[in-house]
């Protein structure tokens, strides 16, 4: 029973100790934030009475800042690739980076120590995500300039280069395309880190696509809330029996039956001036008799 006690006695103080001791409040890391900004990361802690001896910064567990109040100068920058640190602008509580890059992405940690007699040490990590929004519109490869109800629309929608990768969508006519016709491919992934999106659409022309003889096909790429990119592929579309070939017909039948009154008008009049040739002859004799 008095070890029971005891071993109660030691959890409650040591309970009480981080009550009092040094004591992590907020961990900041703005994530995500966009490639070539700048940032800061904000540790902010409580002291109750102890004496602070360091507050050091890591990234996916490599040292890269620290500050120690009895050392000249307190702020020290320890080089790490991705990682910026703007000496002027770092402290006790802070640390400031310079041109967010993809290669800064990391899980990043504040850990806070207290002098002695506590020694005591605490710490906190979160996760830092870089976006690199594309630079340009998606592209819609594989279409024909022309279809008609019937024919089969089989095309692709490449987003650029990005990070994350792109998420695609399709529209036929600004409605949206259900799943079953849309095809996602496998994400490429590319040297520099970065990553491109394809989507194919499959689907039969109906005429309820057909609008105003156009099909508008349109797919749109997007990285985050805040940035939507899209590319509108406008392709013409008619009906089956729209076509120039009967009407080209149909004109060449109009002009053979206007060939053939022609014709026979020509042969009426020609009828017409024997009819006057003769009926002059036969007058002409009468008044002058041989």
């Amino acid at each position: 029973m008095a070890l029971h006690y005891y071993i109660l006695l030691v959890l409650l103080f040591k309970d009480l100790q981080q009550l009092l001791g040094v004591h992590l409040k907020v961990l900041d890391i703005p994530s995500p934030t966009t490639s070539g900004q700048s940032i800061e990361l904000t540790c902010s802690y409580e002291l109750d009475g102890d004496q602070l001896y360091s507050v050091k910064w890591y990234k996916n567990n490599t040292e890269f800042y620290r500050y120690l109040p009895n050392d000249w100068p307190p702020g020290q920058f320890l080089p790490l690739p991705g990682v910026r640190v703007d000496l002027s602008k770092s402290g006790e509580d802070k640390v400031y980076l310079n041109r967010i890059s993809l290669e800064s992405a990391g899980m990043y940690r504040c850990e806070v120590s207290a002098e002695a007699p506590s020694f005591q040490t605490v710490e906190a990590s979160k996760q830092l995500e870089v976006t690199v929004f594309p630079t340009e519109g998606p592209r819609i490869s594989g279409g024909r300039p022309e279809y008609v109800v019937g024919d089969i629309v089989n095309i692709n929608c490449t987003s650029a280069k990005s990070r994350p990768e792109a998420k695609i969508r399709w529209y036929i006519n600004n409605k949206p395309v259900e799943a079953e016709y849309i095809t996602t491919f496998p994400t490429k992934l590319h040297g520099d880190g970065l990553k491109t999106s394809t989507a194919g659409l499959r689907f039969v022309v109906k005429d309820e696509h057909l609008w105003s003889e156009n099909m508008k096909l349109r797919c749109t790429a997007t990285v985050s809330r805040a940035v939507e990119l899209s590319n509108e592929a406008v392709i013409f579309a008619r009906q089956q029996h729209a076509s120039g070939l009967r009407i080209s017909n149909t004109l060449n039948q109009v002009g053979g039956k206007a060939a053939a009154n022609t014709v026979q008008l020509s042969r009426l009049v020609f009828i017409e001036l024997l009819v006057i040739v003769y009926y002059c002859s036969t007058v002409f004799s009468y008044v002058h008799p041989v």
